[in-house]
């Protein structure tokens, strides 16, 4: 059989959205529902302003951090620390073992830790002169004990 490849630049997310769907209807086929479920916190000010935020997802037994944003006069005063802890409970609701997230040298990594959270990878020269970090928290969910 003769393939042919080619090489798409910014593909439209219709050509992409069947390969992703394909992926994950086999990961499921192995490893069961991945039980999706996306949320956002927010933190706002007394007039609405959003001052910082949190996107993650749950899926299967672990809660992925993808984004953690704290404007710049807020930061060292609770703020990310607050959105944790709720992104914290978000996971335990939801039957999750662990959160985890990547952060690079310039960004969190330090507080991260503060918290409880540990490196299990490091990708290092990415970008050029720096680090990217992969880290996770295991949290123990009511009357069942956290794996080590």
């Amino acid at each position: 059989m003769k393939l042919t490849f080619t090489v798409e630049t910014e593909p439209p997310p219709e050509r992409t959205r069947p390969l992703s769907d394909a992926l994950i209807n086999f990961n499921e086929s192995k490893a069961g529902d991945r039980r999706v479920r996306t949320f956002a916190l927010f933190a706002k000010d007394a007039s609405g302003v959003v001052l910082g935020g949190l996107v993650g997802s749950t899926h299967w037994n672990h809660c992925f951090i993808s984004t953690l944003f704290v404007h710049e006069h807020f930061r060292k005063a609770g703020v990310g620390r607050e959105l944790m802890k709720r992104a914290e409970a978000q996971a335990l609701a939801h039957a999750c073992d662990a959160l985890f997230l990547d952060t690079f040298d310039f960004q969190a990594p330090g507080f991260y830790e503060k918290l409880g959270f540990e490196v299990f990878g490091v990708l290092p020269e990415y970008p050029p002169g720096h680090k990217r970090f992969f880290m996770v928290k295991r949290i123990a969910r009511a009357g069942i004990k956290s794996p080590q």
